[in-house]
């Protein structure tokens, strides 16, 4: 919003991204002096999805990714088998009495 206002309107498929020259994305700073819009690719490009998620060593639930504990997904996401296991038997359904 800021961005519209202030700098002018987003190019269909663009981004707008914190332009920090070191590569961090700072997602609370709104000064316009400090975004940009980017094609979306671009926006991928910068983010270093790979070593963000590499880097958890804990599932959202405190769960920690050991080798026992981590299923790859068939797209290729890592899970916690504990809390994949919580989530499907939580959605079974008790016998009728």
């Amino acid at each position: 919003m800021v961005f519209r206002l202030l700098v002018g309107g987003i190019p269909e498929s663009f981004q707008v991204r914190h332009a920090d020259p070191w590569g961090r994305h700072y997602t609370l700073c709104r000064n316009p002096d400090h975004l940009e819009a980017v094609p979306k690719k671009e926006a991928l490009r910068r983010g270093n999805w790979e070593n963000a998620r590499a880097g958890r060593t804990h599932c959202p639930h405190g769960h920690a990714y050991t080798p026992e504990n981590s299923y790859l997904d068939p797209r290729g996401f890592r899970q916690c088998r504990t809390r994949r296991a919580e989530r499907i038997k939580s959605r079974r359904v008790p016998p009728a009495v």
